[in-house]
Parts: C-alpha cells; structure tokens; sequence
C-alpha cells in the first residue's frame, strides 16, 4: 500500500508530465494573415492554425498583447472595396470571443497594446488624414494624441513613450521620418536622423521597439528614379544606425515588405516579402538570425502570407490550452503536505 508521501509524489510526477506534455507540443507564437484571414503558427512556420474564417472581409495588422493571451487586428469590412471602411478587432489567441472595439465606418488600422494591455494606440482617418489615438479597452474612449499627420505606432516595452511615422510637410513626394513621443503625445521628436539634402527621398514604415527599449527596426524605402529599393534598419536610440544588407545581398532589391518585428529576445526579426523578381508574386514570411546572418522562409503556401508579429509570451497558444499550475507551485504544495 502506497504512503501518502508515495502518493503525493505520484501525483507531482503526473502533473509534471502533463505539463511537460504541454510544454512539448509548440506553441503558437506567430500571428500572421493568410489570404486575408488571421492564423497562428509555431516558430518554424509548422502548426498552421486560423482564427478567422470570412469570405467577405479581410484583415490585417494582427498584434499580439504583451501576455499573449489576445490578439488585436483590423477588418476591412468590404472586400471589395479597402477605402470604405476598416475597424478594430480583439480575439483571443485561441480564436474565441472575438470583440469589436470600433464602429466608425472610417479607416482604423496599424493597432500596437499598451504594455499593460489596457489602452491600444492605432491609426485613424476620423480628422480628414492619418492620426494616431489611443482606445481605452474598458470604456473603449477615444483620445487623440497627434496633429500634423503620422500612423503606425508602436508602444516602448516601459509603457511611457510611442514611435510612430511622421507625415513632414506632405508637400510633394511624402517622406516619412520616423519619431518618437511621450506616450500622451507629447515631446514629439526625430529617432532617425535625416537623410542628407542631396540624397534620394526616403521614407521609413513600421517602426518596432525591441523588448529591451533600447533599439528600434523599421523598413526604410528610397525612391529611385530606377524603382524603389527597401531595407530593414536597426537604429540604436540615441546611437548608430545597422542597415541589415544581408536580406538585400541575398534577395536583390526587388522586394516589398509589411511589418518587421522582434522575436527571441531581439535575436531575430520576422517579416513579410513580396519577391517582385518572381513571376506572379505573394507575400511569404521569412525570419533573420543576427547571430547566425541566417535568413530563411516559414511559409510556402499559395497565396499571401503577410503581416506577421511574434509573442514573448508564454504558452500563449496550445491545443492543450493554457496550464496555470507552474512546477514552482507543484514543489510547493508537495513541500506543504510532507
């Protein structure tokens, strides 16, 4: 006959290996848009899974919470027609309850989570030109934080700051510089240094803090009388400037991206690439290693797969669902009844 000890034990070495089940099976912590619907899939583009399922609208700018419990988006709610109208989204990671946060009839979209998951930044066209408000997710109030024109925000991991792409004077070619501001819009100012008079325009989209708050990666396009060529840049705030030339030594210069972010700790970046040197193109999601200067591609299906973003969170989707007994909690109720 067992002790209670023996017993005890026995029912940690279950838990433990239940957990360790859940723990083997790969978490989803990509989402992305897949012709035009929101998935999920693991790290090495395995596991595919959708979260939506509509033949009549289409999404994009997926953003994980910063626990990785939900995801925001915005619907095109014709698609037919992408001018008409766009709002916001929630859905949690495992595609239930989802939750409409605006109802404007106007173009709502690039949505970026407060740190602490109260308040979500985001572009809007409500004033006759891009925005940037803030949403507070419980009273879903609106407020606006910029005059001048910008869009794509992007929140610091402290929660006090925002960088964002500045529209300049709008005159002519629109140059997009990318800035920085206090997280209520004030104190706005330039993160990238300007481009030298005699340089070719040049714009900068997407701007993505690292978890670290020290770094920021955006794509960086220079209009060439030739066509266009895109980088991704690394720019330290306050610091120098790394052009990743790896991807365009690799790829040429015929390429179009949407959204680059962080992932693993700022030791990669992912992101979506249209190939334009390809007969008939679509977006795939390729990953780059700094460490390694690896670059490799996560997705091959038909159609397009873009605007990808990563997770930090853990356990943030499994088909087992979210376990909340950690191994530190099972020690001790184990210790408690010894």
């Amino acid at each position: 006959m067992k002790t209670p000890h023996v017993r005890i034990l026995f029912c940690v070495c279950c838990l433990l290996g239940c957990w360790s089940i859940t723990l083997f099976c790969v978490e989803a912590k990509i989402v992305f848009c897949d012709g035009g619907n929101i998935c999920v899939m693991n790290d090495d583009g395995s596991g595919k899974r959708r979260l939506t399922q509509s033949t009549t609208e289409t999404h994009r700018y997926p953003r994980w919470s910063a626990d990785g419990t939900k995801i925001v988006f915005t619907r095109y709610m014709d698609l037919k027609n992408l001018h008409t109208s766009s709002e916001l989204f929630i859905i949690n990671a495992d595609g239930t309850h989802l939750r409409r946060l605006t109802d404007n009839h106007l173009n709502e979209g690039s949505p970026s989570w407060s740190p602490d998951g109260q308040h979500i930044a985001f572009t809007s066209h409500r004033t006759g030109k891009h925005e940037i408000f803030v949403l507070d997710l419980a009273t879903l109030a609106v407020t606006q934080i910029t005059k001048g024109g910008a869009a794509s925000p992007d929140w610091s991991p402290d929660g006090t700051q925002i960088v964002y792409e500045n529209f300049g004077d709008g005159v002519g070619l629109v140059q997009k510089s990318i800035y920085v501001m206090d997280a209520d819009g004030q104190n706005p100012h330039p993160v990238v240094a300007a481009p030298p008079p005699n340089a070719p325009p040049t714009s900068g989209f997407f701007p993505r803090w690292s978890s670290d708050g020290q770094r920021i990666v955006y794509s960086e396009v220079q209009w060439l009388k030739e066509g266009d060529v895109e980088k991704i840049v690394v720019q330290r705030i306050g610091g120098a400037r790394r052009v990743i030339t790896d991807i365009n030594d690799r790829l040429g210069n015929e390429w179009l991206g949407t959204f680059v972010c962080w992932m693993e700790a700022d030791t990669a970046i992912l992101f979506g690439i249209e190939r334009r040197d390809k007969p008939n193109p679509n977006y795939d999601i390729y990953r780059y290693t700094f460490n390694t200067q690896s670059l490799k591609r996560l997705t091959w299906d038909p159609g397009h797969q873009d605007w990808p973003d990563w997770t930090e969170g853990e356990l943030s989707v499994s088909p087992q669902g979210k376990l909340p007994t950690q191994w530190g909690e099972i020690k001790r109720a184990y210790h408690e009844h010894r």
